[in-house]
């Protein structure tokens, strides 16, 4: 009985790893056996009734195919003629519309269409987690700089009350605050400065078209000032 439970299992996996999935522009899934992938439509039945009839999909409908054997194929918006034109016959097509937005989710949209993360880590393959890492390095940056923000508010609420009770304590708080705010702040800046070059730049390797966005920073701290120079 063991073995035969087994044997079932196995029978199982085999056919869940035998069928192909095809994954829409909104996010849908269609499990299937794929029949035909043409310039124009896909033809396939679907995993459930392989008997059944044969359905079409407007290839410009689909945003990605996993195959039954591992391999995946990424198509996305159907680009312009003139987008086809600066590409070479090399490149992915599928892929000369992929962007970073930092307002998505995923960080990744293609034609104007937000990628599912699952689907913006296929994408990214092995510069995922240093796309990640850049993704937060910004988002640091950003809370960073509304707390320096929030300090520098502070700071001159601190020297208005020095001014209206004559208390020298008001005017050392305000100073402090001051300094503090101007350092957050400034490591803010660099930080969303940073990450957003970071992301664009592993983005910029897996689209046809560079952004040619190449920022150079320098960040310093001394007893008495704080300087900061961004160049592009």
């Amino acid at each position: 009985m063991k073995k035969i439970l087994i044997l079932i299992c196995a029978l199982c996996s085999m056919s869940a790893m035998a069928q192909d999935i095809i994954i829409k522009q909104n996010g849908d899934e269609i499990q299937c056996k794929l029949l035909e992938v043409g310039s124009e439509e896909i033809k396939y039945k679907r995993w459930t009734n392989l008997n059944g009839p044969t359905f079409i999909e407007e290839r410009d409908d689909v945003f990605m195919i996993k195959y039954e054997n591992g391999e995946k194929d990424v198509f996305g918006v159907k680009p312009t003629a003139q987008q086809n034109a600066t590409l070479n016959s090399s490149q992915a097509v599928t892929l000369s519309s992929l962007r970073y937005d930092k307002d998505s989710e995923s960080g990744l949209v293609s034609g104007g269409k937000e990628i599912p993360t699952n689907y913006a880590q296929s994408i990214m393959g092995n510069d995922w987690n240093d796309f990640v890492h850049f993704k937060e390095k910004r988002e640091k940056g950003k809370h960073l700089l509304v707390w320096g923000i929030i300090c520098r508010g502070l700071s001159t609420g601190t020297t208005i009350a020095g001014i209206c009770t004559e208390e020298i304590p008001f005017f050392a708080v305000s100073g402090g605050l001051r300094l503090t705010s101007t350092t957050l702040m400034a490591t803010g800046i660099v930080n969303m400065a940073k990450g957003q070059h970071g992301c664009r730049r592993l983005v910029e390797q897996h689209t046809s078209q560079p952004t040619g966005f190449n920022p150079e920073f320098d960040f310093g701290i001394g007893a008495n000032a704080i300087s900061l120079r961004i160049s592009f």
